[in-house]
């Protein structure tokens, strides 16, 4: 029993630490790279990570009548991970964590609207105060700016990260998580392969600090996944997703030991209420499973 606790101890330390070490990852990334090109790379690699993985063993292939809802699938990451890579340019790693911790929220809600799920009192007055701290951290003047245009774009891969989980729930029953993620990658990566035109060249001329970067979040975040899946499988998801309130913690402390980055203490106030915000709605809508 002990052992077992201890594996599970030991896939949640190693889930959190990647997902955070990613974020750190991508702003690194951008002094080689543009948010596009980092794209096609993560893609391609987490692609080729995926079908070695999955090449040894067993899989279901996707039936005809699930063709449009994986590709669906592929769309909703193709979007999110544009809109974070553009997002995390003006702002740290550490304030994006904070911002795409409120996906947990726009599930409920997408939920509510799509799924015919009950919402409480308590969770409208959780997405208030989710709201005030992204309204705090898009107008603060830490980066010279009276609105940084990049909150807008990393809310967007939350809710696209909400998307994707309201999207995989059916198929779920049908497939084995590591074959959704498996799927919805590679036709995320077809989707970006025509913008990947010049990423060759660029590869060519880019530091190596950026490319070993793009190498390393395009094979953490499938480590990170396949850790998750393996923990939801051993414990319930709500006592799983409380671990994953560490990651904008860890990601803070991973950005300055990396990047010698820090948020302002605006952004950590903004943030802070943001939490508080996606806490006090979990408390009673126990919607917990998020994947970065």
């Amino acid at each position: 029993m002990f052992g077992a606790n201890k594996m599970i101890i030991s896939l949640i330390i190693i889930a959190v630490i990647l997902w955070s070490s990613s974020f750190v990852g991508i702003r690194a990334a951008l002094t080689g790279y543009s948010p596009i090109e980092i794209a096609v790379l993560r893609f391609v690699i987490s692609s080729i990570a995926l079908f070695l993985l999955i090449l040894f063993q067993k899989i279901n292939f996707p039936n005809k009548k699930d063709y449009f809802h994986f590709a669906l699938l592929g769309l909703v990451l193709f979007i999110n991970h544009i809109a974070l890579n553009y997002g995390i340019r003006t702002i740290t790693a550490g304030e994006t964590t904070l911002i795409v911790s409120s996906s947990q929220l726009f599930q409920v809600l997408l939920a509510y609207l799509f799924l015919n799920e009950t919402i409480s009192i308590r969770f409208l007055l959780g997405l208030f105060f989710c709201f005030l701290g992204l309204t705090i951290i898009a107008f603060q003047n830490s980066i010279g700016l009276s609105f940084n245009l990049g909150v807008v774009f990393v809310l967007l891969a939350a809710i696209t990260n909400a998307i994707y989980f309201i999207l995989q729930k059916p198929l779920l029953k049908r497939y084995r998580p590591l074959e959704v993620i498996g799927y919805s990658t590679w036709i995320a990566t077809m989707m970006l392969l025509p913008f990947g035109k010049g990423v060759i060249d660029v590869v060519s001329i880019a530091n190596i600090s950026a490319t070993t970067s793009v190498i390393y979040i395009g094979i953490v975040t499938i480590i990170a996944h396949i850790c998750w899946s393996k923990i939801l499988s051993k414990i319930e998801a709500s006592k799983a997703a409380i671990f994953l309130y560490t990651v904008p913690a860890m990601t803070i402390i991973i950005g300055f030991l990396w990047l010698r980055e820090l948020p302002s203490l605006i952004s950590c106030l903004g943030g802070a209420i943001i939490l508080g915000g996606v806490i006090l709605s979990n408390t009673k809508t126990g919607v917990t499973e998020q994947a970065y």
